[in-house]
């Protein structure tokens, strides 16, 4: 008997949120990930409170520099997968450096999340994470590409 697919999402919801929320991330939206609907939702997701040394900056639309964060979401074939975006400028404004280009991680033939294949990426990107300073980002968008 195969296990429906309403318990494999609350699952897979539920592993990816404890494995998160043990390395220092914090749930975002209003939704429960014990909830099926979860991944539907387009406010639900995860960030990393670290980001900019735990600065807290001011959201400005399209302005404000994103910090590190992931969320499910669908990949070009409509199929569900899990999204990690780098923390920096979104959509290639500045430099390639301070770009947030989004890394999107098909699910297991079982309808899991490989965590295995995140942890690596994560420890990357956690510590480049906290130490990115949110006006230099900000002037890279506006002044140009940075040197780097």
């Amino acid at each position: 008997m195969t296990t429906p697919p309403t318990d494999r999402a609350r699952t897979r919801q539920l592993s990816v949120h404890e494995f998160l929320t043990a390395r220092g991330w914090h749930l975002d939206g209003e939704s429960d990930p014990a909830e099926v609907r979860f991944a539907d939702d387009v406010h639900a997701g995860w960030h990393y409170p670290a980001t900019y040394g735990g600065q807290r900056i001011n959201e400005v639309a399209d302005t404000t520099p994103v910090p590190l964060q992931g969320c499910f979401t669908f990949g070009d074939e409509g199929e569900e997968v899990f999204s990690v975006t780098p923390a920096g400028n979104l959509r290639g404004s500045g430099c390639a450096e301070h770009d947030t280009q989004e890394r999107c991680f098909p699910l297991t033939a079982e309808g899991a999340v490989d965590l295995t294949e995140i942890a690596p990426l994560l420890d990357t990107l956690e510590p480049r994470a906290r130490a990115l300073d949110p006006r230099e980002l900000i002037e890279c968008r506006y002044f140009g590409p940075c040197e780097r």
